[in-house]
């Protein structure tokens, strides 16, 4: 069980806890995520990471209504349909969890033996350097927010 699991909703589903099976490595290379997930009808079942992310919408026994699209479509979700992700761009944003450095788009190239900053706008990556120390890289990256999201996010206040 995954301590830091917080339980949610999603339709008739209440989604309750994460197993990770580290051991065992699913389709596409990755270990497989179990989630034990109770519907509204009272039964308990288990499913794995790839069938929870195709937004079911209760165990079986009550159809789908066709309003129903499991989360926000496409459009909401890239803010104002020019391949944006807004809440992506917003301060306090979250950093993925596989982060090694713990800055997003801030790596470390082991074959040139330098630190990377890059970051992604409107579906496009844009290369921002090479760096000696990760703070000079960190502080490239910080520049590259502020040049690329600012202007952006002033022009869409919500």
């Amino acid at each position: 069980m995954d301590p830091s699991f917080k339980p949610y909703e999603s339709g008739l589903l209440t989604i309750e806890e994460r197993y990770p099976c580290g051991k065992s490595i699913g389709q596409r290379g990755r270990a497989n995520v179990y989630y034990l997930c109770k519907c509204k009808c009272g039964k308990e079942f288990i499913v794995t990471g790839d069938e929870l992310s195709k937004h079911p919408y209760s165990c079986g026994c009550t159809p789908k209504p066709k309003s129903w699209n499991g989360s926000h479509s496409n459009q909401y979700a890239l803010g104002y349909g020019d391949k944006t992700m807004i809440c992506m761009l917003k301060p306090g944003r979250h950093v993925y969890s596989n982060s090694k450095t713990g800055v997003a788009g801030v790596s470390f190239d082991p074959r040139r033996r330098h630190w990377v900053a890059k970051i992604c706008f409107q579906q496009k990556t844009h290369f921002l350097g090479y760096f000696d120390s990760k703070e000079e890289a960190i502080a490239a990256r910080v520049k590259g927010e502020h040049q690329y999201y600012d202007t952006y996010l002033a022009g869409h206040k919500n």
